[in-house]
């Protein structure tokens, strides 16, 4: 299994610190962002190529924000537009 080193700013750290369970190594945090960007890649291939990471994530970020807005109507009985 592949082990990496990264480096990322103290208030991701804290942010990611945030969202663990007690005790949760922040190895599983990592392990799930890594593995949910894997799941997508290849969808975003068909628009950009594979370094252009700026356009990636905000095709992401865009894409997630609709979906939990239609989520959200769809709960509280909107149509979702």
């Amino acid at each position: 299994m592949a082990r990496t080193t990264l480096t990322y700013e103290d208030d991701i750290d804290d942010w990611i610190e945030n969202r663990l369970v007690a005790g949760q190594n922040r190895t599983i945090w990592l392990r799930y962002a890594v593995e949910t960007i894997y799941s997508v890649d290849g969808n975003l291939d068909e628009l950009f190529e594979p370094y252009q990471y700026d356009e990636r994530q905000e095709l992401i970020e865009a894409a997630v924000r609709k979906e939990v807005e239609r989520r959200k109507n769809e709960v509280n009985g909107g149509n979702g537009e």
